[in-house]
C-alpha cells in the first residue's frame, strides 16, 4: 500500500506541475512570452531534465542491484540448505535430530521471509528462525563421529551451517539498506519544476494535457519500480521463494 501511495503522490505532484504551468501560462504577461525568454527557460529546464534523468537512472540501478543481490543470496542459501541436508543424510541416522532441526528451520525461514506464501508454517510455540539455526549449529557440535567418513561429513556440515549463519546476517544487513529517499524527493521536485516549464509555453488543448498525463504516469511508474525493488521481499515485485521451496522438498524426499 505504501508503494502505491508513493506512486500516486509522485504522479499528483508531477502532473499537477504540468497543469499549474498551463494555468500560469494563461495569466503570464505578454513581455514574458518572447522567444528569448522561452529559450532561456528551456535551457535552464534542459539542465534540470538532465540532472533528473541521471538521478532517476542511478536510483533504478541501485534498486535493481539490491534486488539482484537478494535474489542471488536466496539461491545460494537454498543450495546451502540442500547441501547441508545431504551431508547429514550421508552422516547417518545419528544426525536425524539435526536433520529435523534443519527442516524446522527451513520452514520457519520461508514463513518469516514470505509470510503470505502458502505452505507449511512453524508451530505457535516454535522459536524464531535464527534461534533454530543456532540450535542446529549446537546439535552439529554435539555429533560424535565414529569413522573417518563421519568426521569428514560432520566437519563439512558445521562449515555449511556457519555459512548459512553468515548469509542470514548478510541478508539482514542488505535488507536494511535502502535507496536514499531524499534523492527521490529531490528528483520529484526537479520534475515538478520541469513539468511547470512544459506547461508554461505549451498550447492549452486536450492533446497537451494527455501528453503531460502520459509523462507523469511514466515517471510515477519508474518511482514505484524503484521503491518496490528497494524492498525485495515485499510489494508487487518480490524475490522468488521457489529455491527455498525446492530445498524444503528435497528434505522431505527419502
Amino acid at each position: 500500500m505504501t508503494i502505491i501511495l508513493y506512486g500516486l503522490a509522485t504522479f499528483a505532484v508531477i502532473f499537477g506541475g504540468g497543469i499549474f504551468g498551463l494555468l500560469l501560462g494563461r495569466i503570464l504577461p505578454e513581455e514574458y512570452r518572447s522567444d528569448a525568454t522561452k529559450n532561456i527557460v528551456q535551457t535552464a529546464t534542459g539542465m534540470v531534465s538532465l540532472l533528473a534523468a541521471l538521478v532517476l537512472g542511478l536510483l533504478v540501478a541501485t534498486a535493481k542491484n539490491k534486488f539482484d543481490t537478494s535474489n542471488q543470496q536466496v539461491e545460494q542459501f537454498a543450495a546451502s540448505l540442500m547441501l547441508l541436508n545431504r551431508e547429514l543424510v550421508n552422516y547417518g541416522s545419528e544426525a536425524d535430530d539435526a536433520k529435523a532441526l534443519l527442516h524446522k528451520y527451513t520452514v520457519a525461514k520461508i514463513a518469516e521471509t514470505w509470510p503470505g506464501r502458502p505452505g507449511p508454517k512453524p508451530g505457535a510455540n516454535d522459536p524464531p528462525a535464527w534461534k533454530l539455526l543456532e540450535s542446529l549449529q549446537q546439535s552439529l557440535t554435539e555429533l560424535a563421529p565414529k569413522t573417518e567418513s563421519q568426521r569428514s561429513e560432520a566437519a563439512r556440515a558445521s562449515q555449511t551451517a556457519a555459512d548459512l549463519a553468515k548469509t542470514t546476517w548478510l541478508q539482514a544487513a542488505v535488507e536494511s539498506e535502502h535507496v536514499p529517499h531524499p534523492f527521490v524527493l529531490i528528483m520529484i521536485v526537479w520534475l515538478f519544476v520541469l513539468f511547470v516549464s512544459f506547461g508554461l509555453f505549451a498550447p492549452r488543448n486536450m492533446l497537451v494535457v494527455i501528453a503531460l498525463l502520459v509523462g507523469a504516469l511514466s515517471i510515477a511508474g519508474a518511482v514505484v519500480l524503484i521503491v518496490d525493488m528497494d524492498s525485495p521481499f515485499e510489494g508487487m515485485i518480490v524475490v522468488s521463494a521457489d529455491p527455498m521451496q525446492e530445498a524444503l522438498a528435497k528434505m522431505n524426499a527419502p
